[in-house]
């Protein structure tokens, strides 16, 4: 092993640029084995460290091994101890997010990880707010994902239908990345501020000094967890989370959580949580599809044999899920599955292909599919979606549900589980959704033999979405400003 010199900080930050472009092509391969050559070649720094194992977690990630990746993501969190408080703040979130992928994670576990996440705040100052009530209340939106992202797709309508004479609405990004969505998204609200080049507390500076007094984050622990370190010195005096993140934030600065009688009725997960649940009595999630669904024609022609499929991200197939889909694969005649995710990464495909070949899927019985960003119309191609679980799909359900596609979703008790059983039971399909793999199972394989059931279902699916809750902008808005009142007199009154 190379002794340390002064190019070797050079050498190191040179290999790792390689690794992250090898894997932001999906070349997970070259990836690991450039890897495995810098951990021999040099002795790496504590701060190398973390960073090295930060890089197979995203390789061992992209490859499925979610188990390792989240081994590699905790030891990076481990060796990042001691050093500059943002990246372990990063590296937490980026464990934590991860961590929901894994289906024997406790709900003890889950809590006490997410409620660790609080620790790292206990050095900062807080802002302090004057408690008086207002004519007109600013609400702030904080985000990364204010583009074409499946986060717009369930927020657009706050942004669009909010009650102009009692609401002044701000958003702040904090990524650098805008398209065309943005600047459509820009055009909708009162203020707009990039905070992307800003410290933490420079971010926070500017919402306070904009006088917000509700800030909603739209992001909890995804996006590296940047918009809670933010929301830690409490620039607004009443903070909320719940859209963009399914679980606590654990960010005892954070004050409530939207949800939904669903998602979490009554009595149920409250102690899971840091913050107050507020429970909407419909969808907790307002649906826009995209320009891509909404000029996809709906022309569904039922399949000679069933045909099944997924088009959740590959990370969210677990070997126990793909084991279930191939049950019903096999009980149902001539039926075949297939999978399909957005990102065009031909690696990943062929090791989603491994291992389902591993759980016993033939080639006729799988068909991988390219990712691409025009996915819609390939909706057509399915009779019936099955859910991932313990990590279901949102925006994916919705997709599928909006190309009149039924969706057989498997749920448990933790909110994050509960997505696809809320938005069928809003459209009013909640019988599609189970409580356990083996019904889930059953319902997938009995509706595939209701043909009648199943044209039924694509010819209404589309009009039932868009009659229902999860598709009602104004009635969504109205219902999330109605929290917004009792929160802020909830302040205001304490």
């Amino acid at each position: 092993m190379k002794q340390r010199n002064g190019d070797t900080a050079v050498e190191f930050g040179k290999a790792i640029s390689q690794i992250r472009q090898f894997q932001e092509n999906g070349q997970t391969r070259l990836a690991l084995d450039k890897l495995a050559a810098l951990t021999h070649s040099i002795t790496l720094q504590p701060e190398e460290v973390a960073c090295v194992y930060e890089a197979y977690a995203l390789c061992y990630d992209n490859m499925g091994d979610i188990r390792r990746a989240v081994q590699c993501l905790w030891q990076a969190v481990r060796s990042c101890r001691g050093q500059m408080l943002g990246e372990q703040q990063r590296l937490f979130s980026e464990y934590l997010l991860l961590l929901h992928h894994l289906p024997d994670v406790s709900e003890a576990e889950m809590k006490q990880k997410h409620w660790q996440y609080n620790d790292f705040y206990a050095a900062v100052r807080q802002f302090q707010h004057v408690k008086k009530d207002k004519k007109k209340l600013r609400i702030g939106y904080i985000s990364p994902d204010f583009r074409e992202h499946v986060v717009t797709y369930f927020s657009i309508q706050l942004l669009a239908c909010y009650t102009r004479k009692r609401y002044e609405v701000f958003c702040y990004m904090t990524k650098n990345k805008e398209d065309e969505t943005t600047q459509q998204l820009k055009s909708l609200v009162d203020g707009w501020k990039n905070l992307a080049r800003l410290t933490p507390q420079a971010a926070a500076q500017v919402i306070y000094e904009d006088g917000i007094d509700i800030l909603f984050d739209l992001a909890g622990h995804s996006g590296t967890g940047r918009t809670l370190s933010i929301a830690a010195y409490k620039p607004a005096p009443v903070q909320i989370s719940g859209i963009g993140y399914f679980n606590t934030t654990g960010l005892a600065a954070m004050d409530y959580f939207l949800t939904d009688v669903y998602c979490d009725p009554p009595g149920q997960n409250d102690e899971m949580f840091r913050e107050k649940l507020c429970r909407l009595p419909a969808s907790h999630l307002c649906y826009t599809p995209s320009q891509m669904g909404i000029q996809c024609k709906l022309v569904y022609k039922p399949h000679e044999h069933v045909v099944f499929g997924s088009f959740n991200c590959f990370s969210k197939i677990t070997d126990d899920i793909l084991a279930a889909w191939l049950q019903i694969v096999r009980r149902v005649k001539g039926s075949h599955l297939v999978l399909k995710n957005t990102p065009n990464f031909h690696q990943q495909e062929r090791l989603l292909a491994e291992r389902a070949k591993k759980v016993g899927f033939t080639d006729r019985e799988l068909e991988i599919r390219s990712g691409s960003r025009n996915y819609m119309p390939e909706y057509l191609d399915i009779d019936i979606a099955l859910d991932t679980y313990p990590y279901p799909g949102g925006g994916t359900t919705c997709d599928a549900l909006y190309m009149s596609v039924p969706v057989i979703t498997l749920y448990s008790r933790r909110h994050g589980s509960r997505f696809g059983y809320s938005l069928l039971s809003n459209v009013g399909i909640g019988e599609l959704a189970s409580d356990n793999i083996s019904d889930y199972i059953e319902k997938a394989v009995a509706l595939a033999s209701d043909r009648t059931l199943l044209l039924t279902l694509h010819e209404n699916l589309r009009s039932m979405l868009e009659r229902s809750s999860v598709m009602n902008g104004a009635a969504y808005t109205a219902a999330v400003e109605k929290v917004y009142e009792e929160i802020w007199q909830n302040w205001v009154k304490a």
